[in-house]
Parts: C-alpha cells; sequence; structure tokens
C-alpha cells in the first residue's frame, strides 16, 4: 500500500547551486532562487544537481518554498528505475519510525496526540491527529492533496489504531468544502482526553485540526503551580490552560478570548470535566482586557499569555516584535509579588532568542524582573529534523516576577 501517487518515472529538475551537503544533512526545503524556473506546474518531480539525482519530492510553484523533499536517492529504500515502489518502501518506513515515537504515550491517560508532523516525520506537508476515535489529515498545501493517498492513509491508521472509527480531511475553514469523510462519519462533537482531562472540539469548524496539541507538556506545567492560585489564561481559545490550571486546583480561573465560540467551548470543557473551581470566561479583545485589568489594578498569581502567531512571514516580525513586547509587558503588570507570568509563542520567524530577547524587554517596560523557571517547546509527537531549526517554532517560558 503506497501513500504516495507516483508513477515509476518523474520529471527532472535542477538545482541551480550547491546545497547538496545541506540536503543530505536533513534541511528538506529549497526555495525559489536554488530551483531553475523551467516549469510552472506543481506535482512530484527528481530533483538533480548537475548529473548528480538528489532525490524525490514536491515542486510548489506558486510559493517561495520551492521544492520540498520527501525522500533521498542514497538511502537503501530507494529503487533507481522506479519512482513509486521507492515511495512505497519510503513511506512504509516514515510509518514504523513515526509510530515507534508515539509508543511513549499513554493512551489510558492521553488518547490525543500527532501521529505524523510534516517534515519532522519526514512526510512534507502531511500532518494527522488523533483525537481519540476520530484522525484528522491535513495538508498545509493545495498540491499536496493530489500527492498523499489520503485514502491509504486512513485505511492504514483504523489498521493500525482500532479505537479509530473516522477519519476525516479536513481543509482550510474558508474552502467551498471544508472537509471529507474518509473513512465513518465525522460527529459533531469529538471528546478526547489529554493527561486524563477532557475536552471538546467540533473538529469541522475549529482551528487547525481542531485542537492545539502541541501545548500538551506546558499546560501540564501550568497544572503543578496552580494550588490556591487565582489564574489569567489570555488568548485562551478552547480553555486548554484553563482545564489544566482548575485541575491543579486553582481557586479562581479567567479566560479571555476575542472568539465568542471559543469562550463557549470554554463553559463545554469545564462542564465535561465536572470542575466547580470558579472560573470567567471573556469574549473580549485581550489587549483592550488587560488595559482594562491594569486600570482597574487586578492582580492574579499566575497569567498564560499565549498569543496567535503575529508573524506569518519575515516581513512582519518587526510589528509582531512590537506586538508580542506589548502584550508581555502589559501581561506581566497584571501578576503578584512573586506570582508566575507564562509567555508562549507559535511564530516560527521568531526563533528562541528573539523570543527570549521580546521577553527581556517586556520585563524592563513592566519595570519588573523576571527569573526564567522553565524553557519549554514541542512535545515529542512534534518532532523537527536538527538540520531545520526554523520548525522548532514553539517556545515557551515561566517565569517568576519578582519588582
Amino acid at each position: 500500500m503506497s501513500f504516495v501517487r507516483s508513477p515509476d518515472t518523474l520529471p527532472p529538475i535542477q538545482l541551480t547551486r550547491d546545497i547538496v551537503k545541506y540536503i543530505k544533512r536533513g534541511h528538506r526545503w529549497v526555495f525559489a532562487t536554488g530551483i531553475e524556473d523551467s516549469s510552472s506546474k506543481s506535482g512530484l518531480r527528481a530533483l538533480f544537481y548537475k548529473k548528480e539525482l538528489i532525490g524525490l519530492g514536491v515542486l510548489q510553484a506558486d510559493t517561495q518554498l520551492r521544492f520540498r523533499l520527501f525522500c533521498l536517492a542514497d538511502e537503501p529504500y530507494f529503487r533507481k528505475n522506479s519512482a513509486a515502489k521507492t515511495f512505497e518502501l519510503w513511506g512504509e518506513r516514515q510509518w514504523k519510525n513515526a509510530v515507534k515515537i508515539r509508543q511513549s504515550i499513554n493512551l489510558e491517560i492521553t488518547n490525543s496526540f500527532r501521529l505524523f508532523n510534516g517534515e519532522g516525520d519526514g512526510v512534507p506537508g502531511l500532518t494527522v491527529d488523533i483525537y481519540n476515535d476520530v484522525a484528522v489529515i491535513k495538508h498545509d498545501h493545495g498540491i499536496m492533496e493530489s500527492v498523499w493517498n489520503s485514502q491509504n492513509i486512513a485505511e492504514r491508521i483504523v489498521k493500525e489504531f482500532p479505537q479509530v472509527k473516522c477519519v476525516y480531511l479536513k481543509r482550510r475553514n474558508d474552502a467551498q468544502e471544508k472537509g471529507t469523510n474518509l473513512i465513518g462519519q465525522l460527529p459533531a462533537e469529538t471528546i478526547f482526553k489529554e493527561n486524563r482531562i477532557l475536552f471538546s472540539s467540533n473538529i469541522r469548524d475549529a482551528a487547525k485540526t481542531g485542537f492545539f496539541l502541541d501545548q500538551r507538556d506546558n499546560r501540564y506545567l501550568i497544572k503543578t503551580f496552580a494550588k490556591d492560585a487565582a489564574v489569567l489564561n489570555l488568548f485562551s481559545y478552547t480553555g486548554g490552560f484553563s482545564l489544566f490550571a482548575a485541575a491543579g486546583g486553582a481557586k479562581h480561573v479567567t479566560s479571555v478570548d476575542i472568539a465568542k465560540v471559543a469562550i463557549e467551548n470554554v463553559k463545554r470543557n469545564f462542564e465535561i470535566n465536572n470542575f466547580s473551581t470558579e472560573h470567567r470566561d471573556i469574549a473580549a479583545d485581550a489587549f483592550e482586557f488587560v488595559d482594562n485589568e491594569i486600570v482597574a489594578k487586578s492582580k492574579y498569581d499566575i497569567v498564560i499569555t499565549d498569543p496567535p502567531s503575529f508573524a506569518p512571514n519575515e516581513k512582519s516580525v518587526p510589528q509582531a516584535t512590537t506586538a508580542y513586547t506589548k502584550i508581555y509587558s502589559h501581561s506581566i503588570r497584571l501578576v503578584k509579588e512573586n506570582g508566575l507570568f507564562a509567555a508562549s509563542s507559535c511564530s516560527s520567524h521568531i526563533d528562541t532568542e528573539a523570543f527570549l530577547e521580546i521577553t527581556r524587554e517586556a520585563f524592563s517596560k513592566a519595570s519588573r524582573r523576571g527569573t526564567l523557571i522553565h524553557l519549554g517547546s514541542q512535545p515529542v509527537d512534534h518532532p523537527y529534523p536538527i538540520a531545520m531549526p526554523e520548525l522548532r517554532y514553539l517556545k515557551f517560558a515561566l517565569f517568576r516576577v519578582e519588582s
């Protein structure tokens, strides 16, 4: 069973400069300046540098990220005269490697996890998340849906994970058709478990594949510090950090998100967990809410600020830096003496050092001092190639706040 729709032979495409060593070290992207502009049609290609076959991958003719390498020609699975057989053997290897990493996840405690994480699992353009009995397949570029054989992937998922009853191919929320049932029927509500906490998701309309699984370890960390705390969760989405704060014994939790539907989902998540924790669920702009709380001289034991990506590209980094600095510094002003401040960023264009510099500036602007207690990132089911540090997109820092 092949996961890639491929003929035996692929059209060639040439590198315009020698970046072979970077590719063989594990970097799988080639940008527009590194690929000959001989075709405007996206699709599978055989990548060459001069006369040397480097590997097989996908040409994305409409993006600056022009070529994404799937497999190398010097690997044992490679079959020189058959791209189809190469992809079949390569796909089996990638599947086994991905499943092996996920064996560390105890499904009795956590039945929601990422099975395939794109380049991190050597499968560019493919994301597969499992939420209890629902698996969600998502591609990050239109051409990938025609390259990946989603039906074959779906059949392999239910074979390997018999608890899965539905496999759903999810497209962009603004697409004409949001998604397709490949196996079974997507329910209106999917309930899944993370570290024994229950969550609800309307996967069809939710962000990403249905939830932000990448904050799992960081949410659990908040639980360990939440005993008897007043907690403020900004940009809460459906309340991930809020639920774990409540599970940790917080005396009061406030969740703030601009999306009313997300706040309704926070309420639903508190309901299905039967938490008695006092909580406020507020649909409001987080920037405005924080400014109003500063005026009111409100203080919290823990403030969590996890905004959406402010930097979708390199050009937006200066503007994003200003926005992050502002919301972090204002959030810090709401933290009690010796309380905790959690800052997070999912902007891949802002690396870890730049993120820490933003937090340093934020503490300075708030006229407070901070001690870094923990610096976190992605969990084990969100791996990335060591040669591609730009895919270490998630940053999470927990600080003690002092005067």
